[in-house]
């Protein structure tokens, strides 16, 4: 009898431990990605093309009410964009994939749970590098291509304008491709590098893009997004 008290015993004990966890999962998860309606939120924004011209810019998101497990995002240039909370994780959603009834390969998830060191996924994404070729003739190459996603850490201390964020999710991706443009010249190899950081209450805290080519046709960029936090 004993026994048998011992093992119900230790039966409660683990159902209530992963009870425990699961909750402390899902608040994990949201606090990640927090939803204020009616907050705006800014960020810094620094571009730099292959010529090495710098630019710099604000963007501002503004929160809509939220739509059942959806978040959706006003943005300052009038698009709204749709965070949609699944099993799998965090999806980036445009209105259109928003209110489709057909399921989209193309949709981008930007945080797999669980939320742990090593998750990893792939997302589809495109190159956004022009080939300059003479002084007039410019195209937007647009490659698709598979960037693999990486938690590296949920510690990690991010440093923005002199203020340090700690326990950010830090999340990196990688991805290549290559393109043929034919004679004269040879394949193109490129190579893209990315990295989120993600803090708790504050949702995407920085973001950093870079697209590299071995051509001089292509040469590179580099994109960063700080978040402006006041508090």
């Amino acid at each position: 009898m004993k026994r048998n008290s011992n093992k119900k015993m230790s039966l409660k004990i683990s159902a209530k431990l992963i009870f425990v966890l699961l909750i402390t999962s899902c608040n994990l998860d949201s606090n990640y990605f927090p939803h204020n309606e009616g907050k705006k939120v800014f960020y810094d924004v620094f571009f730099e093309d292959k010529e090495k011209t710098k630019k710099s810019y604000r963007q501002s998101f503004y929160f809509l009410p939220k739509v059942n497990n959806a978040i959706p995002v006003l943005k300052n240039d009038g698009e709204i964009t749709f965070y949609v909370f699944e099993d799998e994780g965090i999806f980036k959603k445009d209105t259109a994939d928003f209110f489709s009834t057909n399921e989209n390969e193309d949709r981008q998830l930007l945080i797999a749970f669980p939320i742990v060191k090593n998750t990893q996924w792939k997302t589809n994404d495109k190159t956004s590098l022009q080939m300059k070729l003479g002084y007039d003739r410019i195209y937007d190459t647009n490659l698709p291509f598979k960037l693999t996603n990486k938690i590296e850490s949920i510690n990690e201390t991010v440093s923005i304008n002199g203020k340090k964020i700690k326990n950010c999710i830090k999340i990196s991706g990688y991805g290549k491709t290559s393109y043929n443009p034919g004679p004269p010249l040879d394949v193109i190899n490129i190579e893209v590098f990315s990295t989120s950081w993600f803090a708790k209450d504050y949702g995407l805290v920085k973001y950093i893009r870079e697209e590299k080519s071995d051509s001089e046709t292509m040469g590179k960029i580099f994109y960063e997004k700080n978040m402006l936090i006041n508090d």
